[in-house]
């Protein structure tokens, strides 16, 4: 691609933008943490299936910026959610927990807390290549 606009994403994620969509999907998460009976405890997650050899290079990452596992994928999300959306990654990560140090476990749920995006490396994402 010889054209690159920032404001557009690739494949069946190119939809035309429409006005207002940053404050309908705000609205949605608003409604869904009013419906929810646990304003303190985050109920969404995911599992990431990876081989071996991915697990060594992401370990070394961790070690690298002093961050965990989690606190390294969930950052790694912001960044490029806040990098494909065009916000800044403050605005972003508010929604997010605040990573832990490597090597460092959850061991159970923790109190509720919201990351600024700011510290263990610099996660901005200023060019991609294709």
């Amino acid at each position: 691609m010889a054209n690159h606009d920032r404001t557009r994403l690739q494949g069946f994620t190119a939809v035309p933008s429409k006005e207002g969509w940053r404050e309908r999907a705000i609205q949605r998460v608003r409604d869904r943490q009013h419906k929810s009976r646990r304003h303190n405890e985050r109920s969404n997650g995911m599992y990431l299936f990876f081989d071996d050899e991915m697990r060594v290079l992401l370990d070394e990452a961790c070690m690298r910026r002093d961050i965990s596992l989690t606190g390294y994928g969930r950052r790694a999300m912001i960044a490029f959610i806040a990098h494909d959306l065009g916000l800044p990654i403050e605005e972003v990560a508010k929604y997010g927990a605040v990573p832990a140090g490597y090597g460092a476990t959850g061991g159970g749920r923790l109190k509720r807390t919201h990351d600024n995006g700011r510290g263990k490396g610099l996660w901005r994402i200023l060019k991609l290549g294709e």
